[in-house]
């Protein structure tokens, strides 16, 4: 079982952490996870600071790869510090009210600091690890948006193969039409400093059937997964398989057919169901959407000034226009910690 401890804060030193009970001997690439935590800070949308690049250091190890050998040590350091004044014009969508009532001795600021998603740099580096721990088992997670500030792909994605497409890259679309119009309307929302939420498809294809647990409830894996998920910043609701589509079906159409395969298994022979049934894998795609609200940092909204209780305009400073694609590579990489994670309690 995996166990980890991070700490860190968004204009500190930086992040690092301490992960448990990865299997001894296994080997991974450096140069991945610095990958994936590339691909967390891309994107349209994002604030200029992103462009400072993120690179992960491991306590006792050098050059492109790591064996495990008992506990990791990592740290990745913040290129980008700078100093920022006390908020006291609250924004409602982050934790300046919320987090003072609970944490009364810390300031709107440090709140800010603590409840920062920079903070998710950890979990892409445990998730990295993971995702290569899979790959050797065959197992591949994947993200996708499939929508951006309500303009939705037309054509389906393919694992594989959209992300060679030339415009995947921009807001991990897999639909060209939908991309060009979700890169206008996010430069519209630049204009008007105002940010743009969506929906992102979280996947993990290969996975066998018989991962995961039935009793309790909280141990079912798409209750991992989503406990998970939903302590993503910005993540607002998850859902599995057909989704919102279950409410308008009925019990013949939205359950899955079964077969038997050339072993003379019973397996499934469709996948509405996103891959978990009871708490545990079907044999097909794991899969799920996330939907990610619009970042709060925005212009246009009134509030109330802590100090002195008038209405003022919210606090603002530079922020991310849109996160979606974002928070599919953050949501990749912890589906990839979760499956690796119960793998490995099982065995």
């Amino acid at each position: 079982m995996i166990t980890y401890q991070f700490y860190g804060t968004s204009h500190g030193e930086g992040y690092g952490g301490v992960i448990k009970g990865l299997p001894e001997g296994f080997t991974f690439d450096v140069n991945y996870i610095n990958q994936q935590l590339a691909l967390r800070k891309c994107g349209y949308g994002r604030s200029a600071r992103m462009q400072y690049e993120d690179t992960v250091s491991f306590r006792g190890y050098s050059g492109d790869t790591v064996t495990v050998r008992g506990d990791l040590h990592f740290f990745v350091a913040n290129r980008y510090v700078e100093y920022r004044h006390e908020i006291t014009a609250l924004r409602s969508g982050h934790s300046d009210v919320v987090g003072t009532k609970r944490f009364p001795d810390k300031t709107v600021r440090q709140l800010a600091e603590l409840s920062s998603a920079r903070n998710s740099i950890c979990y892409v580096v445990l998730g990295a690890i993971c995702k290569q721990f899979l790959q050797s088992l065959g197992i591949h997670t994947y993200h996708y948006v499939k929508k951006i500030g309500g303009i939705s792909m037309r054509n389906k994605y393919e694992f594989g193969v959209s992300e060679q497409q030339p415009w995947f890259a921009s807001v991990h679309c897999p639909c060209n039409y939908a991309t060009d119009l979700i890169v206008k309307a996010i430069d519209k929302a630049r204009q008007a400093n105002n940010s743009l939420g969506g929906v992102v498809a979280v996947g993990a294809t290969g996975v066998p059937m018989g991962i995961g647990e039935i009793l309790p409830y909280c141990e079912r894996l798409d209750a991992q997964i989503a406990g998970y998920m939903m302590g993503i910043p910005s993540v607002k609701a998850i859902s599995f398989g057909m989704g919102d589509d279950y409410s308008n079906s009925d019990g013949v159409g939205c359950h899955d057919e079964l077969t038997v395969n050339d072993n003379d298994e019973i397996v499934y022979a469709t996948n509405k169901c996103g891959g978990i049934v009871a708490g545990i894998t079907t044999g097909g795609d794991v899969l799920f959407s996330l939907t990610v609200k619009p970042v709060p940092t925005i212009k246009g909204v009134n509030t109330v000034d802590s100090k002195t209780l008038l209405t003022v305009p919210q606090h603002y400073e530079r922020a991310d226009v849109c996160v979606v694609p974002n928070v599919g590579v953050i949501a990749d990489n912890i589906l990839a910690f979760v499956l690796t994670n119960q793998m490995l309690k099982q065995r």
